[in-house]
């Protein structure tokens, strides 16, 4: 795994209706929270690995516009393993499409894996 590389990406939907059921999986039914496990190049780089969810996130993009009406929580959750002074870089198409869709950018980093 290159530095800087993503070890988890999802989007986070809260509601109490079955909208998100589609494309989304129900992890709390008693939270009404829905999640979507993102796929990414294990072994690419930070870049590539944005590059493709950005593509996902693209080829669902009608979806997750409606999603964001009736959420309490909508989140595209981003995590690194980043060593001390490595940086994220969030390109203008990931900002773009997290407008676009109505979610909020949620970026956690750590080291060598540990979480």
């Amino acid at each position: 795994m290159p530095s800087g590389s993503i070890i988890n990406a999802l989007i986070r939907c809260t509601r109490q209706d079955r909208e998100a059921a589609d494309l989304f999986e129900q992890v709390r039914s008693d939270l009404g929270l829905w999640v979507l496990e993102m796929d990414y190049p294990q072994d690419g780089t930070q870049a590539e690995q944005i590059a493709e969810i950005c593509r996902q996130l693209q080829l669902n993009l009608l979806r997750l516009r409606t999603l964001h009406e009736g959420s309490a929580d909508y989140t595209l959750h981003l995590t690194f393993d980043l060593p001390e002074g490595e940086r994220i870089i969030l390109p203008p198409s990931l900002s773009k499409l997290a407008t676009e869709c109505g979610f909020n950018l949620e970026l956690y980093a750590t080291r060598d894996g540990d979480g």
